[in-house]
């Protein structure tokens, strides 16, 4: 067990300050709530903006409403590599789960197979996601989705700031969600922000969030005491101690379908007052490291160690493809003793989940699968020093050919 400075894979800022908001907040009630509603609406230059407990109860309650308007549609396709949180959703909102393998080198569909799945007929919605940020070929789903008048709902869960063509992500599918959660872009503790458009679908989110139960006191004090604890443990100094007890879980994938929905309380909507000018910054934090790896692999390719995405938008973690398994568990090794902050993304694709594995018998995603085990990520986040950036050069550096060029 590390004791000692450790970097937390990915982190997301909660002040002391933020906290007062949040206190502030809870005096303000359902003022806190509508203010943050409406800068959302502003901002992201959308009509309607809802906010919940979670990304994943945010999903629950837009493929709850789709399938409100067309309940003879019940299967929706999700990439056979994504977060957990996904398929849960799409169970807990009574549907089926379709899956498309994904293209390797961006982690976005395969879009040939694409085509195929969206012909069947009881597709209600297809869900691309940004993974670690990575903006989705909307515009291409798009075209394949028009004419099956398939809905297009945009997991934007990990990409809260980013931008694909000057416009941001979120707002590019018919219906598009964000995560709050610890460790993403922005966090309230927890979280979940939706994005429409569409009026129609809009009234139907709306008579969906007028059933949902509010956070008692007793669950909000639990998020105050949370906000404090993560002010304090996630940072580097201090995150050896939460990461080495087990039953926290930290880092760990879980798949949990029997999660909670709720409307977000004002202490959280307090805890994100200035949430613009903060979110600007981390995502220009996030930028320049992203710049700062890219052009490490740019100017050190390697056969064994590729970058998957080229283009260099923030990212939420810096995603490589490693070919070389034994290279792969090495390098993991060498950051756990180290504390750099460095892991797998997901363990392995959805068809794989134990506890719903039978429902893709005799199904394989043979792309997905594969790079499930090749996955590395790399921190981009505030808290990473130089100190921290040259020793994750000098691990990688010998799985690059050109490795005595590669460090400054």
């Amino acid at each position: 067990m590390r004791i000692g400075r450790t970097l937390p894979p990915a982190a997301a800022p909660i002040t002391f300050k933020d906290i007062f908001s949040g206190l502030k907040g809870i005096c303000n009630g359902q003022t806190e709530i509508k203010r943050f509603e409406s800068e959302l609406t502003r901002h992201f230059k959308v009509s309607h903006s809802f906010l919940v407990s979670s990304g994943k109860a945010a999903l629950t309650i837009i493929l709850k409403s789709l399938h409100e308007q067309h309940p003879e549609r019940n299967e929706v396709i999700i990439p056979a590599f994504t977060c957990y949180s996904v398929p849960s959703a799409i169970l807990k909102a009574g549907l089926e789960i379709r899956l498309c393998d994904i293209n390797p080198d961006t982690l976005d569909f395969d879009f040939d197979q694409l085509e195929n799945e969206i012909s069947r007929p009881c597709v209600l919605a297809v869900i691309p996601t940004h993974l670690f940020g990575m903006p989705a070929d909307i515009g291409r789903i798009r075209n394949i989705t028009t004419a099956k008048k398939v809905w297009i709902v945009e997991d934007a869960a990990q990409a809260m700031g980013g931008e694909s063509n000057h416009q941001k992500l979120g707002t590019l599918g018919d219906v598009g969600f964000f995560s709050l959660g610890r460790g993403k872009a922005l966090s309230t503790v927890e979280g979940g922000i939706i994005l429409t458009n569409n009026p129609g679908l809009a009234d139907r989110i709306a008579r969906q969030m007028a059933d949902l139960p509010e956070y008692s006191r007793l669950e909000t004090l639990k998020l105050l005491i949370y906000a404090v604890i993560l002010n304090i443990f996630m940072r580097p100094a201090w995150f050896w101690f939460p990461k080495a007890l087990p039953f926290l879980k930290l880092g760990e994938t879980l798949f949990e379908p029997d999660f909670s929905i709720q409307k977000l309380c004002a202490f959280q909507a307090g805890l994100s007052r200035g949430w613009e000018k903060r979110l600007k910054q981390i995502t220009l934090d996030r930028q320049k490291a992203v710049r700062n790896w890219a052009d490490l692999m740019s100017r050190c390719p390697s056969e064994k160690m590729q970058n998957i995405h080229l283009a260099c938008q923030a990212k939420l973690r810096f995603p490589l493809k490693v070919t070389d398994a034994a290279a792969l568990a090495g390098i993991l090794a060498v950051s756990e003793q180290n504390g750099l902050g460095l892991m797998r993304a997901y363990p392995d694709s959805v068809n794989h989940i134990p506890q719903i594995r039978d429902r893709f018998r005799n199904m394989t995603f043979p792309k997905a699968s594969a790079i499930a085990g090749q996955v590395l990520t790399l921190p981009v986040h505030h808290f990473m020093k130089a100190a921290d950036i040259r020793k994750i050069k000098q691990i990688l550096t010998p799985f690059f050919q050109k490795e005595n060029k590669c460090l400054p």
